[in-house]
């Protein structure tokens, strides 16, 4: 069985060279690093990894419940590029990940908080971002689905107020991948007839930040 990470119990690397080294030695190569960014029970993250298996990923989730879950999909699939984190996803990046070490963060359908005194709560913030951009490597993209449109448009307000990244969509935004696992929460907003909103920020040249 594989190891379940807690956060709060892992001492976190101190510096880069740590940092890579220590993701090097529980996946045992040091393939290109993946992060999703509150990953629920595995479901994206255990198939996309099976289907690439060329790249190391990170899955992250706060509840117990689901990182266990996750947890028992890696075990039972035999999954060996993916690890699982249990802890505060903003935790793990802050102290876990060090400068431009990351190809792709993924964001499917993180927590819009719809209420306004509850938008402190939101994940994607500028403040976030701005740290997700650190630890990009060059051309490194951010990946975010949403079944939001209100949340949708203050992700990209939030991200061009941080700056430092550029729009793969001339809209800002397009239509789910069909190649894409569907996730639990893609299923039900589907079947409830709620369109999806995909966007891909891709990170950009230092002299493009405002």
């Amino acid at each position: 069985m594989g190891q379940l990470f807690n956060v709060s119990d892992t001492i976190p690397p101190g510096d880069r060279d740590e940092a890579v080294a220590f993701f090097e030695r529980i996946l045992g190569n040091s393939n290109p690093l993946n992060v999703e960014l509150g990953s629920g029970n595995g479901h994206f993250l255990a198939e996309w990894a099976m289907r690439h298996p060329g790249q190391n990923f990170v899955g992250t989730e706060i509840l117990s419940g689901r990182a266990r879950k996750f947890q028992s999909k890696v075990d039972k699939r035999g999954i060996t590029n993916l690890v699982v984190f249990r802890g505060d996803v903003r935790r793990f990046v802050w102290e876990f990940l060090h400068e431009e070490m990351v190809e792709e963060f993924i964001a499917l359908f993180p927590d819009p908080w719809p209420k306004k005194r509850h938008h402190k709560h939101r994940l994607l913030s500028a403040p976030f971002i701005r740290m997700l951009r650190g630890r990009l490597t060059h051309g490194g993209v951010v990946t975010v689905a949403t079944d939001s449109v209100e949340y949708r448009e203050f992700i990209l307000s939030e991200f061009e107020e941080a700056g430092g990244f550029r729009s793969l969509f001339h809209d800002g935004f397009g239509e789910y991948p069909s190649d894409y696992p569907e996730t639990l929460f893609f299923k039900r907003f589907k079947a409830q007839g709620w369109n999806i909103s995909y966007m891909r920020f891709e990170k950009a040249d230092e002299n493009t930040i405002h």
